[in-house]
């Protein structure tokens, strides 16, 4: 506990590409439109209203990296994920944010995306 809140583990944005590379799985828990303007290409899209039923896709063996558009619906889902017992950590900054090193964010056509 911070300050009466509980801490949710964070990765910077310029750490993810690495991340990926050897081994974590970044999970995009935005809306079926955001993801379909722009998503990294090597996401896994799970919006955060299915999270609970998509929990068999989860294995306490990987590390997830969490992200939506600024940080806050993905902050409750890798919250939700540690409860459960999975290796979660929420991108700091969201989309907005990673989008701005990262050039691997794509739509759902391949081309480059844009975040909405």
């Amino acid at each position: 506990m911070v300050f009466g809140f509980n801490s949710t583990p964070i990765v910077e944005s310029e750490k993810v590409e690495n991340l990926i590379e050897t081994g974590s799985i970044l999970i995009d828990v935005r809306e079926d439109d955001e993801w379909i303007a722009g998503h990294h290409s090597k996401a896994v899209h799970i919006a955060m209203g299915t999270i609970s039923d998509k929990l068999d896709f989860f294995d306490k063996k990987n590390n997830y990296i969490v992200v939506c558009r600024s940080g806050a619906r993905s902050a409750k889902v890798t919250k939700f994920l540690i409860n459960e017992g999975f290796d979660a950590s929420n991108l700091d900054g969201g989309m907005k944010s990673f989008s701005q090193i990262s050039d691997k964010i794509v739509n759902s056509e391949g081309q480059k995306g844009q975040i909405i």
